[in-house]
């Protein structure tokens, strides 16, 4: 049975804003720039605007950087609609924008950049989420709400300038909140504990020192399935841990830096895990004393045991294992 192969005849950056999406059709040498609305509406028309260009959408390659909420509606229309789909990370972009010496930046350019980055460099194709991961992000992201509309309560209980009517409300507010907030922690771990392939990572995640239930739920939240990564590296950059060096001669030594290009709350994440691990784990705890003695910074060592923490959670992940310190930590065994 002969099967058509379908080849790839445009390329689509799209740059997505809150409110519009800014969109360059690139085709052979030429190219097009469009503007549409970042809603449904908006969706539909660029889908009827290729269509005018008799492009069929496997015929068509598009690259968006994958900025969360305001990427995943129109990501998901495309892939449904049958198009080629690679989501970037943002760190992706500003590096591909160095190496083409390209100092400006406008919502056009970046289309044009992410569209001639698809068809230099075919990057990996892109597919939603499981239903159950795009579950647990919204549970983890209304957890999150919930905290901090008590925070900002208590604040306001605590400051202490309000009349009688108003205390009572607040503290009635309070109550219904922290009952709201205990339930959707309960539905997280029940949700958990529903689907055994996650209640298997989410165990083995926790055997790791410092990585507790909730922050095993949100490392399984951000990363989804670890056949996403082929390497750590790829998580790393995810992170934005990647370390960038600055140097030129012999008379230039400017300070390593993480490029923070990344997914800042995933590195929040790292982040208290790593100051509960320094504190939990005497192997972590030593590994980040034998970086001090080699002069390290404060922070420094930080970053070195958020990174080090990932790289764990990736082959604990990957392997099916539950942590073993003597692998986590060879030299020290």
């Amino acid at each position: 049975m002969s099967t058509s192969i379908q080849i790839i005849i445009a390329y689509l950056g799209i740059d997505v804003a809150k409110a519009k999406l800014d969109v360059v059709i690139r085709r052979a040498h030429t190219s097009s720039h469009h503007v549409f609305a970042n809603c449904t509406e908006g969706f539909e028309q660029l889908h009827h605007c290729l269509e005018l260009q008799q492009l069929a959408p496997e015929q068509v390659h598009v690259s968006l950087e994958a900025t969360g909420s305001y990427s995943d509606a129109i990501a998901s229309f495309l892939f449904t609609a049958g198009y080629s789909l690679s989501l970037l990370n943002p760190a992706v972009l500003v590096d591909y924008r160095r190496s083409k010496q390209t100092r400006s930046k406008t919502d056009k350019l970046d289309a044009t950049l992410l569209a001639c980055y698809g068809q230099e460099n075919h990057p990996r194709l892109w597919k939603p989420l499981p239903q159950v991961i795009v579950t647990l992000r919204a549970l983890l992201a209304y957890r999150d709400d919930l905290q901090h509309l008590l925070r900002q309560e208590h604040n306001r209980l605590e400051a202490g300038r309000m009349t009688e009517w108003i205390e009572q409300n607040v503290r009635k507010h309070v109550s219904e909140v922290t009952k709201q907030f205990k339930e959707t922690e309960r539905r997280i771990k029940a949700h958990l504990k529903e689907h055994l392939d996650l209640k298997a990572i989410w165990n083995r995640l926790q055997s790791i020192p410092g990585i507790g239930w909730l922050s095993a739920a949100r490392l399984i939240a951000h990363l989804g399935e670890i056949e996403r990564f082929p390497k750590v590296g790829s998580l790393v950059s995810l992170a934005g841990l990647a370390v960038k060096e600055h140097q030129s001669g012999s008379s230039v030594r400017g300070r390593p830096q993480i490029d923070r290009h990344g997914r800042s709350d995933l590195r929040q994440t790292l982040y208290m895990c790593a100051l509960v691990s320094m504190r939990c784990s005497a192997e972590m705890k030593g590994w980040a004393a034998r970086l001090q003695t080699q002069g390290k910074a404060k922070k420094v060592i930080i970053v070195a045991v958020m990174r080090k923490l990932l790289h764990i959670a990736y082959g604990v992940w990957k392997n099916e294992q539950e942590y073993q310190a003597p692998i986590a930590f060879p030299m020290a065994a």
